[in-house]
């Protein structure tokens, strides 16, 4: 039996522990956090594209018609269902009805002193979205208030006029040719020219080698910078997207899949009301690769709840269970099967966790009365 300290969960390895109950294979372990954020424009058109590398299996996009003074909006984003959340989404990028998009990467952690001269606005991207329609009146917004005391990333910001800005803690980048690229590391500290950042590099050569700025170009330096991981941190590009910001036409992909597009116009999806859904139901079918990975994180997500939070509290591995399966959130409902909440529990016996696992196994018994599995199992922990 392994040795199990609950105040500090492995969850890197209880991921290749999971990974391996599902015959996955280990791979080198990847940052927590990825994106390769991108904006070029000419007199002719202004694109913005983004890879989402992350590792919650639950990405989503919705749409907010314009209301009080404020513009519509679509954001992207992943399903948020821990009791401190403020909404049921957390918001990673958007684009608004008049063509201005954002879109966040980590970076280093900064911490910038709060300027008491200056309101707080800890919401600030919202109002962005809701409020300007170009890159100056975003700026004008950053420079108006205190936003966070401690970042750990940065934005790149786009108008479809054809400017864009790198926002870090405590500058602005403004684009100075054609293209602007953001990443991983803050440009003001490490010259993009001497960076070894090889997704930036990638995507800077690719612009600079093109004669023209298209959506096919968009998709080809996606697909060249787009990240892969299924042991450790299971981080991957969750989704991709491509914002024509004159058109208001957003091309998505699904889980790095690039032969496959669904198209979509914001002002048309504006006119349907308010509406939300998870990125993969766009699609008429999910990749084996999807459904393995979206399982596998799953499962993982699963166990951390059980093992953190205990099993049916309010932030429990049932509760997290039965949020995902709820019948009153069909815009977010997601499968979960016996075999995910099985694979949780069998990992709490492997960490001895017992009475966790009778917990896990007693409620999987009384939702899937016919898992044989699932019965013997609770039976042999009660012995």
């Amino acid at each position: 039996m392994l040795p199990f300290d609950s105040a500090r969960f492995p969850v890197p390895y209880i991921a290749a522990l999971l990974a391996a109950f599902l015959g996955w294979v280990g791979m080198p372990v990847a940052p927590a956090g990825g994106c390769t954020i991108i904006y070029a424009a000419d007199d002719h058109i202004a694109l913005a594209g983004n890879n989402e590398d992350q590792s919650n299996p639950f990405p989503i996009v919705w749409f907010k018609p314009a209301e009080d003074g404020k513009y519509g909006r679509m954001c992207f984003g992943f399903q948020d269902l821990s009791p401190e959340a403020v909404d049921w989404h957390s918001r990673e990028g958007g684009i608004n009805e008049k063509g201005l998009f954002y879109d966040f990467a980590s970076t280093e952690e900064v911490k910038v002193p709060r300027d008491p001269d200056k309101p707080d606005c800890w919401l600030l991207m919202n109002r962005v979205l809701e409020e300007c329609q170009t890159v100056d009146e975003a700026l004008q917004l950053f420079s108006e208030y205190n936003f966070r005391e401690v970042w750990k990333g940065h934005y790149l910001i786009g108008d479809r006029f054809g400017n864009s800005a790198v926002v870090e803690p405590h500058t602005f980048i403004r684009k100075d040719r054609t293209y602007q690229v953001a990443t991983n590391f803050l440009q003001s500290k490490t010259d993009p020219e001497t960076s070894t950042d090889t997704r930036y590099r990638l995507a800077s050569k690719s612009f600079e080698q093109s004669d023209t700025i298209s959506i096919d170009l968009f998709r080809r330096i996606l697909d060249d910078t787009h990240f892969e991981d299924y042991g450790g941190s299971m981080c991957t590009t969750l989704y991709s997207y491509i914002y024509d910001l004159k058109r208001g036409d957003v091309y998505i992909h699904d889980f790095h899949d690039y032969d496959n597009v669904v198209k979509l116009n914001i002002h048309e999806e504006l006119k349907k009301g308010e509406h939300a859904c998870l990125i993969s139901s766009l699609f008429p079918y999910e990749t084996y690769a999807a459904g393995q990975y979206r399982a596998t994180r799953a499962t993982v997500m699963l166990l951390e709840k059980a093992a953190y939070n205990g099993v049916s509290g309010e932030d429990g591995a049932i509760a997290f269970y039965r949020a995902l399966k709820s019948p009153d959130d069909k815009p977010t409902q997601y499968s979960l099967e016996e075999e995910h909440l099985t694979a949780a529990g069998q990992a709490l016996v492997e960490y001895n966790m017992t009475d966790r696992a009778i917990e896990l196994f007693t409620f999987i018994v009384e939702e899937f009365p016919q898992s044989a599995n699932a019965t013997r199992m609770l039976e042999q922990l009660q012995q």
